[in-house]
């Protein structure tokens, strides 16, 4: 092979390769973008998000988590409803996210916000002292789900309500539990199950809840638990 043809398969081969990661990043950043600041205001045309905190009746004075918060759409919003007297631990396994979320704490003064960095097993929450959870858009990564729902209701006090919303395409509803995660996404009745093995009791369940299909190509749908 002559060192002309050689040196124009080693070029090739650095553009392939910047293009598929170029193709990835953007593939994140579609994923990803729907958290961020600046997509919160567009987000609340479709997510429905004062219905999810209707459901945990939560008042002033509350103490609510979020698990999954990522930059804090929904965790600012709960701050509002329990007002300073109350207090949102806002968990994540990601640290980043949890730095950008106090700086918009910071900036927006609101101090009845506990971050928390949690584990993939255990959000990290105190014992008998929540009266709402909520998991927005995140169920569907936790692989280990038993662990964490038996970490949740026994940080949940009698009475406290838990609150998932998740996505799925219609194309995609019979797929297997795996399939479906792999496309980020997981069926209600998946969840619905995992919920009454942990010993958990349903209250409500909406599907669809919030049409997402021009965003993303999907719907959520909504379950809301007890602890009895």
């Amino acid at each position: 092979m002559s060192e002309a043809r050689k040196v124009f398969r080693i070029i090739s081969f650095m553009f392939l390769v910047i293009v598929m990661s170029t193709q990835l990043t953007n593939g994140q950043d579609q994923w990803t973008n729907i958290y961020r600041e600046s997509a919160w205001k567009e987000r609340d045309e479709w997510q429905r998000a004062p219905e999810l905190i209707k459901q945990l009746r939560l008042k002033s004075g509350s103490t609510v988590a979020d698990i999954g918060c990522h930059e804090g759409y929904m965790t600012v919003k709960l701050a509002d409803v329990v007002k300073p007297s109350g207090r949102v631990y806002a968990v994540d396994v990601d640290a980043p996210k949890l730095e950008l979320l106090n700086k918009h704490l910071a900036e927006r003064g609101i101090t009845n916000v506990t971050t928390v960095k949690g584990e993939y097993d255990d959000p990290k929450l105190p014992t008998d002292q929540l009266d709402g959870v909520i998991i927005l858009d995140t169920y569907h990564e936790m692989s280990d789900y038993k662990k964490i729902l038996i970490h949740i209701k026994a940080a949940l006090k009698k009475g406290g309500r838990l609150v998932i919303c998740e996505p799925i395409a219609e194309s995609r509803r019979d797929l297997s539990r795996s399939e479906q995660a792999t496309k980020h996404e997981i069926s209600m009745k998946f969840v619905e199950e995992d919920l009454t093995i942990a010993g958990f009791t349903i209250v409500k369940k909406q599907d669809p809840f919030a049409d997402r299909t021009t965003i993303k190509g999907d719907v959520m749908w909504m379950l809301v638990a007890e602890k009895k």
